[in-house]
């Protein structure tokens, strides 16, 4: 499915805001939810800037959609027949339902140059693209290879291990063959070098921004306002996930309630999904899930009362709600994993182990409590560099790649 500009949130036409010479460019994608859920908004927030920009024409969400839906998903479903009675998992990343999601989108995207969010273009993209005219490029935020490893425990649990082997195959076929691959981290920049061999100067490194626009962000910009400052004696962490386990929630909560019986003034702030028994903890305020689309002004209101974001991945490639909170000025705590060291330059913050447990993690919110002077510093430093978390940022970057001259091999 194709979105025009003038459909994802800007007035503005492609036409308008660069020369018509212009090679077109399109962000693509590849989810089952609403465009602006791509890969956490990614795709719809990217493209929605790049046009505002002037460096993007639109946005395609290679999912099919409607009446051209029905014939893949009567293909997953003997697919998974196929796989016995327990069925399998990881559709998506086979042949069938990339050539079939390719076909339909070749034509629409023909004498462009395509920015792919998924990791995989497929045997028929890689037959035909040059004879659509189309100039093919990455920008992910992980490998598979990284996301099937760092997810085994938890999204990929279920994937039929054939399809991972053969999706690494097709994966690596398209770095090959494609003109750049920019990547949110370096240390995806360093998988893809490493372990699918693909020359060091075809690979870029863009982190990316927080799926905010730009626009509901211009006031809190043009104003003097700072996040809360560290001189009332208390602290307030704030939470942002769907994946409470993964993310670390039940240590970062334990540490709260360690400092709460210490006698310190530490609250929790969680948007996401939370598990009962943590959301009616003391000092625990439990905002629910948060349609951004319809209620980002709640969103932006209750980040604005943290003072620290906190995230403890076991896994992440990137971790896009921590840029959410650099976004809006405010510093993080979060685990030394993926991409996570890359999103903690844009701003300010600190990096910890992974296996932190909740004993020592409460030894950092209560320096941030004893020491306040640190949290200011802190807060200063995110606030004065909020603009590197912005998309903004992100499109100027990616067009610089897009000028370089391409390095496709055949």
């Amino acid at each position: 499915m194709i979105i025009p500009p003038c459909r994802i949130g800007s007035r503005l036409t492609m036409q308008e805001a660069s020369p018509s010479a212009r090679r077109r460019a399109f962000v693509v994608g590849c989810d089952a939810k609403s465009n602006i859920r791509m890969m956490s908004g990614i795709t719809y927030h990217l493209a929605e800037q790049g046009v505002q920009d002037g460096v993007f024409s639109g946005m395609v969400n290679l999912y099919p959609r409607a009446i051209h839906a029905w014939s893949i998903y009567g293909r997953a479903g003997w697919w998974k027949l196929k796989g016995g009675f327990g069925g399998r998992h990881g559709f998506k990343f086979t042949n069938s339902f990339l050539d079939a999601i390719w076909r339909r989108n070749l034509p629409v995207l023909a004498d462009s140059r395509v920015v792919n969010n998924f990791q995989l273009f497929g045997p028929h993209f890689l037959r035909s693209y040059s004879s659509f005219g189309i100039e093919p490029y990455f920008y992910i935020d992980g490998t598979l290879r990284e996301y099937f490893n760092g997810y085994s425990a938890f999204d990929t649990a279920g994937i039929d291990q054939a399809v991972i082997r053969r999706a690494l195959v097709i994966e690596r076929e398209g770095y090959e063959n494609c003109c750049k691959i920019v990547v949110m981290s370096r240390r995806t920049a360093t998988n893809i070098i490493q372990d699918y061999h693909i020359p060091q100067e075809k690979v870029c490194i863009v982190p990316p921004g927080a799926n905010i626009s730009e626009r509901l962000l211009a006031r809190l910009d043009d104003s003097s306002e700072r996040s809360p400052r560290a001189d009332r004696g208390r602290l307030v962490v704030g939470f942002i996930g769907l994946y409470p386990e993964r993310k670390g929630l039940p240590t970062i909560s334990d540490a709260v309630e360690l400092l709460r019986h210490a006698g310190y003034d530490v609250r929790l702030h969680l948007i996401g999904k939370c598990p009962t028994e943590i959301s009616e903890r003391d000092g625990v305020t439990y905002h629910g899930l948060i349609d951004k689309n319809a209620e980002m002004d709640r969103f932006l209101r209750i980040l604005r009362n943290v003072d620290v974001g906190c995230m403890l991945s076991r896994a992440e490639l990137t971790g896009i709600a921590l840029l959410e909170f650099l976004r809006m000025g405010i510093p993080i705590i979060a685990t030394d994993v993926g991409g996570i060291p890359d999103i903690v330059e844009l701003g300010a913050g600190q990096l910890v182990m992974p296996e932190i447990s909740a004993a020592e993690l409460a030894q950092h919110f209560a320096r941030l409590v004893d020491e306040p002077h640190c949290l200011a510093e802190l807060q200063e430093s995110a606030w004065l560099r909020r603009k590197n978390a912005s998309w903004r940022r992100v499109v100027r970057e990616l067009n610089s790649v897009l000028n370089q001259p391409a390095t496709a091999e055949p």
